[in-house]
């Protein structure tokens, strides 16, 4: 659970403007926290919300304990409760969005080789040139969007059968899946 939902908890303290090391606390709070708590969740589905709320107390907790030691009570004049609410939102999104980048994780790792590799090598932030993703991957220069296009395509395939796409089917096309990738 830890790996599945890490990047879900650490977007909720990084969010918030909290540096490295009180991310890294609210990331061990909260899996402590669903640790002492398991008991008490009985369903599965809630998990996310539950794990991206309680990261958002948590972070509110460490900001107030930041904001008393550091001089500022600025933050400590807001209510929990007026916090929390504002971030429901921003917490639904965080949620759906890490569930997203997990589904799309499972994907790839059942393309082929070559086809993840590419897609990994395409789509990071340091977005490499086709030379370098050429001599990497030993593939000709003119076949590397070909390559990409039919990886894709495996890809969006892979996703459609896991319902990736059900929520997002365009309208007047129910069977094709929206260019999300």
């Amino acid at each position: 659970m830890v790996e599945t939902f890490s990047n879900l908890v650490y977007s909720v303290p990084a969010r918030m403007k909290l540096n490295a090391d009180d991310c890294a606390d609210v990331f061990q709070a909260t899996f402590l926290a669903l640790n002492r708590g398991m008991d008490r969740i009985e369903n599965a589905v809630a998990l996310p919300k539950w794990l991206a709320v309680t990261a958002s107390r948590e972070a509110v907790r460490l900001k107030r304990v930041n904001a008393r030691s550091g001089g500022d009570a600025s933050f400590d004049d807001l209510d929990l409760d007026s916090l929390v609410a504002s971030e429901d939102q921003s917490v639904e999104h965080a949620v759906e969005q890490a569930l997203d980048v997990e589904a799309i994780r499972a994907g790839l790792a059942r393309l082929p080789a070559r086809c993840r590799d590419l897609l990994e090598l395409m789509f990071r932030d340091e977005e490499p040139t086709y030379q370098e993703i050429s001599a990497k991957l030993d593939i000709p220069l003119g076949a590397i969007g070909p390559t990409r296009s039919r990886c894709l395509q495996k890809l969006r395939k892979i996703l459609a059968q896991r319902a990736f796409f059900a929520d997002n089917v365009y309208p007047g096309d129910q069977n094709e899946a929206p260019k999300r990738i």
